[in-house]
């Protein structure tokens, strides 16, 4: 048997398991492309149970499964070694870093003592669509990028948790979180020592920022802007103040845990959307599916759960998600506070 027919039999057996259709304008590259990243997904949820003799044991140790996903890559680049998309596999390591880590981030898989495991089956709903993770012989689930899901018509369905809830993502909305710090009393002196040492500042002002902190302030309005004193990575302080006033202002609390990016990418998008620059997620709405054009710099949770339920484009940075996914995570977005524009 020729390499042309074992291909031909193994991306049908991948689409009929995961149900993923070829799209109208797609060729055939890009399509066995997406076949093969979704499939490694299902990969990874298939070995989170070990067999051991008679028994089943849950977890496998991360460099394990890191070899069977190096392994599975391997093959697939031997088989599609005519054809381009075997160049975009070249860094096995990195597509599987890439994978596991927005697994991990979104709560698909979690990992314990140098073993993945797996998590309980839960789902939840938004828009007719329901958002599935977890493994349960019972669910036929459909593949979108790694995510899974399917479609629910009959609105009838009982779940304690919503799509915020399930994947951690916030339940507030950019304006409900700037009201809150809004109200706080700013009293506490920054002292002149402070603001000498290592201080900088969030860029909140209507240029296009290299970086999002510069030591020379700028701001004009009278909204609230933040401070981050210190230059150790995780002991920095921060401070919200009103207008110019950076002398004055209210200390934030550790608890909001504001190392990288986790705490005070929200913050800085709450003080963005209410200065009118919006954080935005523009897309292109195709026949059969909707390619995400680009993203504003999403905080790691919301940037993760885009990037399971959607696809890598070929030589491009762009993503493709399928049309109903995309709906129910455009409402999803909105409520939160993001502008989401089609573009041409």
């Amino acid at each position: 048997m020729n390499k042309k027919i074992i291909r031909e039999k193994i991306l049908t057996d991948i689409k009929d398991r995961l149900a993923i259709e070829q799209y109208g304008d797609e060729n055939i590259e890009q399509y066995s492309f997406r076949l093969i990243y979704s499939f490694l997904g299902k990969i990874i949820l298939a070995n989170l149970w070990n067999e051991n003799g008679d028994n089943l044991e849950e977890g496998i140790i991360d460099n394990e499964l890191k070899n069977v996903l190096y392994n599975a890559l391997l093959g697939y680049k031997q088989l599609f070694s005519d054809m381009s998309l075997e160049k975009f596999l070249i860094n096995e390591n990195k597509i599987i870093d890439d994978i596991l880590t927005d697994y991990l981030e979104t709560g698909f898989v979690r990992k314990i003592h140098r073993k993945f495991n797996p998590v309980p089956f839960e789902k939840a709903i938004k828009e007719n669509i329901v958002f599935v993770r977890g493994i349960s012989v019972k669910e036929r689930v459909k593949f979108s990028g790694l995510g899974t899901y399917y479609r629910d018509e009959a609105k009838i369905y009982n779940n304690s948790k919503s799509v915020e809830q399930l994947f951690m993502l916030p339940e507030y909305t950019f304006k409900q979180l700037y009201s809150h710090f809004n109200s706080q009393t700013f009293s506490e002196n920054i002292s002149r020592e402070m603001l000498l040492s290592n201080s900088e500042f969030l860029v909140t002002w209507k240029i296009e920022p290299k970086k999002w902190w510069t030591n020379d302030f700028q701001g004009k309005d009278k909204k609230l802007n933040l401070l981050r004193i210190g230059s150790v990575k995780g002991k920095e302080l921060y401070y919200l103040f009103r207008g110019r006033n950076y002398k004055k202002g209210v200390q934030l609390s550790p608890k909001l845990n504001l190392t990288n990016d986790k705490g005070y990418y929200s913050i800085r998008l709450a003080l963005l959307n209410e200065r009118g620059i919006a954080p935005k997620i523009e897309y292109i709405n195709k026949d059969s599916c909707v390619e995400i054009k680009s993203v504003f710099a999403l905080p790691k949770r919301e940037n993760a759960f885009i990037r399971v339920y959607s696809w890598p484009i070929l030589g491009s940075e762009s993503r493709l998600m399928t049309k109903e996914v995309f709906s129910a995570c455009k409402v999803i977005f909105e409520e939160m506070g993001y502008i989401i524009e089609e573009v041409s």
